[in-house]
Formats: structure tokens, sequence, C-alpha cells
């Protein structure tokens, strides 16, 4: 009895405290501390700290107990209307977190509670429409296992075709953002990202992708736009395809990410700063997603002639999905012949841009290895590099809902620049030495006789796949290391280690490493025996710096270009073929084989890196890379360049 006094007294005081103050949260975990199954506290905690930034994720754990019979007595009453969005947070919240388990746990579970409840967009007998879309995107991020990754991919289709199949749902923003965490933008809560798909190489991407697609138009359907100046260009120019004109054409490129340092704009600043400006007038459109980012130095190299615009979320924009809108009409009144997506399955804000017919040609490239599921009146084609897709042009084609084009397959695609500063052991993109590091200041054995095979791949690219190569190569190498990137998330660690266990490897021999500074990676890369790229996810960057700092890395090409980038480059840089033989496996058994003969035998793995060095050179400073995207840019072009004879007709356009 003295026990719920005092309880009943805790709760007087904090029910007489605003929301989230010192004196309500401690008068709360007073309560606990006297009765620790209390349900009230935990959700009334758990709520009040999850709007915490700090203790958020304790306030989510709360939350979960109150589910848990095995912690909370009572547990949460389905009855009442407040748990279906304490489920849909928890569930959202995973999501965020890449916890895919809980995630759809609590998602699906927030379904069911919403056919019993009035909710923000019940508007079909199956459920909340925000709810249903979040079960279609939801990719498991860090599968447990090969099983587990296949049905992630079958549940988030089947949610899809279900969704699609009912002509009857809308999504209401203004409703939407009732939701907790919804407000800042309605889209991105319900409609998750795309970004691992390029993982599941397994899948129907394009499939997959076009499904995330229409789901998207039928939620916001005010992105289903065409600019009023393309549409005139397609009724003026049904017959006449490419009419001729004396300007020059105008190129508009979006990103999310055209910020100095990313790997997309190493990929394309070369060849984007140094395309002909008597061809072409080029702008720049940075999608200011990450607050305070700037954009490229590169994007400045033509300072004179190119227009740089940055856009961001404004207040204004808050609990409308559909915001990027307010980006379109300026994009629209430049009026621009060629708008080329670096991102569109990275970045949120160009992902709805290019929903929109905003120029009379539109392209999305290799800024993200994969299709962006957009329907190809929308965005045409899709600019590959022949070297690094399937060699059978109808295969590869199946990939992508835009119309494939190819880069040639004997030139590097891009003009790159090395990343170590000529002549010095010092990092272009951090300005630091790297040659005076050891194994030792990694905490690797210092012993030259182990072997260390490193693979510093983001551990999102290792589906379960990888785990049997990493172990096979530890079990043919009993003295050989295996170094990793550590996950950022503690959950997604625990279940990597896991995952290598089940997989036979020896963990005393794993080393996992925080993310390097360029230099440290720059150096890991110089004391390690053979550099592994990850499957079926590979390298593209880290391939360049890899063959840059002359080591030996194997590779096992996947099916999808995002696990075929180390393949593109061995095959266009002019190594020997008994190189690209010690380098390229066609299996997993052959990964094994190659890795571990180049870690055990010294002159074939000496041979190897003196042949990379000698031909790494090629990999650089290319202008036939520049030639060819002037060329693939030109071709696809709604206008061409008048001849004289052109000029004496009917079709020339004035501008």
């Amino acid at each position: 009895h003295r026990e719920e006094h005092s309880i009943q007294q805790l709760k007087q005081i904090a029910y007489n405290h605003p929301d989230g103050s010192a004196e309500m949260i401690s008068a709360w975990k007073k309560v606990l501390s006297v009765d620790k199954r209390n349900l009230e506290a935990h959700v009334t905690l758990g709520w009040a700290l999850l709007t915490s930034s700090p203790h958020a994720e304790m306030g989510i754990q709360m939350l979960e107990a109150s589910f848990d019979s095995a912690r909370v007595t009572p547990t949460i009453d389905f009855r009442f209307p407040q748990t279906f969005v304490i489920a849909a947070t928890v569930g959202r919240y995973r999501a965020q977190r890449s916890e895919y388990t809980k995630a759809k746990k609590f998602t699906e579970l927030a379904l069911e509670l919403s056919k019993l409840h009035t909710t923000s967009t019940k508007n079909t007998e199956d459920g909340d429409v925000c709810i249903q879309m979040q079960l279609a995107t939801m990719y498991d991020y860090f599968p447990q296992s090969t099983h587990a990754a296949d049905e992630a991919i079958a549940s988030m289709q089947q949610y899809a075709r279900k969704l699609l199949a009912n002509p009857a749902w809308t999504i209401d923003d203004t409703i939407v953002s009732i939701m907790p965490g919804a407000a800042p933008d309605p889209f991105v809560h319900c409609h998750l990202s795309a970004f691992s798909l390029s993982f599941y190489y397994r899948a129907d991407v394009a499939s997959i992708a076009s499904a995330h697609y229409q789901m998207a138009r039928r939620g916001w359907p005010s992105l289903n736009t065409t600019a009023r100046f393309v549409a005139k260009y397609d009724m003026e120019h049904k017959e006449h395809h490419h009419p001729c004109i004396t300007r020059k054409i105008k190129l508009l490129v979006i990103s999310g990410v055209l910020t100095e340092g990313h790997s997309n704009t190493e990929s394309f600043g070369g060849m984007l700063s140094r395309l002909d400006r008597t061809v072409f007038h080029v702008t720049y459109v940075l999608l200011q997603e990450r607050p305070n980012s700037t954009i490229a130095n590169f994007t400045k190299a033509q300072s004179l002639v190119d227009h740089i615009h940055i856009f961001s979320k404004e207040e204004q924009d808050i609990s409308n999905g559909a915001w990027t809108n307010r980006i379109a009409k300026h994009i629209e009144s430049w009026e621009m012949d060629i708008i080329f997506y670096l991102d569109l399955t990275m970045s949120t804000y160009a992902r709805r841009l290019g929903m929109q017919r905003l120029a009379p040609v539109q392209i999305n490239s290799i800024g993200h290895p994969i299709t962006s599921g957009h329907d190809r009146s929308i965005i045409q084609y899709y600019i590959s590099w022949a070297a690094a897709e399937l060699p059978s042009l109808e295969e590869a084609q199946s990939h992508y809902t835009e119309e494939l084009l190819l880069l040639p397959s004997d030139i590097v695609y891009q003009y790159y620049e090395p990343r170590v500063v000529a002549g010095k052991q010092v990092s272009r993109i951090d300005g630091q030495r790297f040659d005076q590091f050891t194994r030792t200041d990694f905490g690797l054995p210092p012993n030259n006789n182990t072997r260390v095979y490193l693979c510093m791949q983001k551990p999102f690219k290792f589906h379960p796949e990888f785990d049997e190569l990493l172990c096979g190569i530890m079990s043919k190498d009993m003295h050989g290391w295996i170094v990793l990137h550590r996950e950022t998330n503690p959950a997604n660690q625990n279940m990597f280690e896991h995952r290598l266990k089940d997989a036979g490897c020896d963990m005393t021999r794993i080393a996992f490493l925080d993310q390097q500074s360029h230099h440290r990676l720059l150096a890991l890369y110089r004391v390690s025996t053979v550099i592994l790229d990850s499957y079926p996810a590979g390298g593209d960057t880290t391939t360049r710096e890899v063959l840059e700092m002359g080591k030996a890395l194997v590779t096992l090409p996947a099916r999808l270009l995002g696990g075929r980038w180390s393949l593109g480059y061995m095959s266009t840089i002019g190594l020997k073929e008994s190189t690209k033989k010690a380098l390229i496996a066609s299996s997993p058994e052959e990964y094994i084989r190659l890795a571990v003969e180049l870690g055990l035998d010294d002159v074939l793995r000496e041979s190897v890196e003196v042949d990379i060095r000698n031909s790494v050179k090629n990999l650089f400073y290319r202008d036939d890379a520049i030639g060819a995207w002037e060329k693939i840019l030109l071709d696809i072009s709604p206008y061409h360049h008048c001849h004289k004879k052109d000029t004496e007709g009917k079709h020339l356009e004035e501008l």
C-alpha cells in the first residue's frame, strides 16, 4: 500500500509539470524505480524521452516495452487509438535506423491497428495508406541471411501490388503530418528510400523501382506535371525531331550530393567542368538536403559562363510532400534542353523533381548505380558504361526502366584525377601524409608473416553471401587476418558478427575498424597484403584508390552495375591478361582461391602490383571520356546545331 501511495504521489508530480520537463521525467523515473513494470510510466516517459534527441533511443525502447508482457503489466491496450500512433512511431523510427526486423514488426502491427481505428490516411479497407506505403518500400538494410533478404523483397512487392491494385486511395499531407515525425516531409515519412535496391542483385530491380515510382505518383499527383514549354516542344516537333538552333545546348545538372569530396563529385566533376562551353551552356543545381552543405569547387571552374543555384527546404514547405514544386517552377522558367540527374535514387528532393517533365530530355546516370523506376516518358535515358554492364545489352537493359545508353567499353568512362598528390605520400582529399603509419597504428599484427585481407567498404554492401567468402579465405590461410569496416549501428554490428560466426569465421582473426580519415585509409591499403572487393555491391571510388596505391584487389563481378565497377576499371587500364586472371573471379570458390594465392605467393603478388603500378596512369586524365560524354549528350539532345544549309530553311529556331 505504501508503494502504491508513493506511485500515486509521483504521478501527481509528473502530471503537474509540463511534458518533457526535468521534473516530469524525474517523477516518472522514480515511479519505475518503485514499479519497474508500470505501463503508464513506460508509455508516458517513453514518449517524453522520444522528443528529446539525446534520449530518443531510450524512449523508443520504453515504448517497445509497453507491448511486451515480459516487461510490463498489463501490456498496452490495442483498443485505444493512441496504440496505433505508438506502434507506427516505433516502426518508422526503427526503419530510419535501418533496423529492419523491429521496423517491420511494429509497422505491420500499426497496419493491423489502423484497421480498427480511424487513422490519418485510412481510406482503404486494408488500413492506413501511409503505413502500407512504408511496408511497400521497406528494405532489409542489413539482412540476417540470403533467405531473409529474399523474403524482405517478396514482402515489399506483395504490399506494393496490393496497394497499387486499389484505385481508391490518396495521401492527404495535412492529415499525415499529424503523425509524430511526419510534418517535416510527409513524402519522406511515407515513401522510404530506394537506396538499398542496388544491393539486391537477385531481385527484379526495374519492376521494384517502377512500383516505387507508381506509388509516389499516386500519392502526390501534383508531382505529375509537364512544363508548358516542354509540352509545346512535343507538340511542335512531333514530326520534325531535333530541330536546329544557333545557340548553345542548355544542360542542367541536378544533384543532392554535389558537394566537395563526395564520390559523385569525384566521378563527374572532371568531365562536367571540361565539357565544351562553345557547345554547352551548363547550369548546376545543388539540392541542399543536408544543412550547411556547400557546392563542389569544380562547379566554379567555368564561373564566367556557368550558373549555380542552391535550393533547400524552407519553413513554408512543412507538411507538404510535394513542396519540391516550388523548385520546379524555377527550373521550368529556365527552359532547359537537357536535365542530367546524377543521383535520382539517393536524394529525396531529386526523386520528386525527377517525377516531373521539366525539360524535353531528362537523363539518369551512374551517380547511384540503379534505375530510377520512372516512366520512360519522364526520364528517357540511363547513361552507363559498357565495360561495367553485362555483355548482353538486352539483359543489361532489363535492369532499367529508362532506355540504356552505353559509354564505350574500351575507355575509362570519366575524367579522373589522382587522389594522392603527385610525387608525395599525401592525400589530395585531406592534405595529410600517410607513409608514416604501420600496422600497429591500426591495432593489427605487426608481423609480415601475418597476411592482412582488407575490405573497408561500408558493411551494408555486404550481403550474407560475402560472409562465406571471408570465412573461406580464413580457412585457407590460417595466419590470415580479415579487416572490416565497423557498422555504425550497434544492433546491425551485432548481427554482422553473428553472421560471420555462423558462416564459420574465426572471430579472433577479424578486426573491425571505424571509418578512417582519408589519409589513414590510404595507409591501410598500403600496409595490407590483399584488398578484397565487397560483394554483391563492389567498390568504385575505393577501387580506383586501391589501384592508384598499386595494390592487388580481388573482385567477383555481380549481376548489377554496382557490383561491376572493378571489372570495368581492370578491363580498361591496360593490365596484362595474367594480372586480370589473378584478380577477377568468376565464382565464389575462385574468389577465395585468388585472394589466398595472392596472399601466400609473394612473387605472384609483386608481379601483379608492378603491373598495376605501370598501368594505373591510364586511369587518369582521360580526354576521350569527355569526348564520349559530349557525343552521347549531343546524340540525345532535343536540338542540333545548325549547319549553313539549315539556316536557309524554315526550321531554324531563333532565341
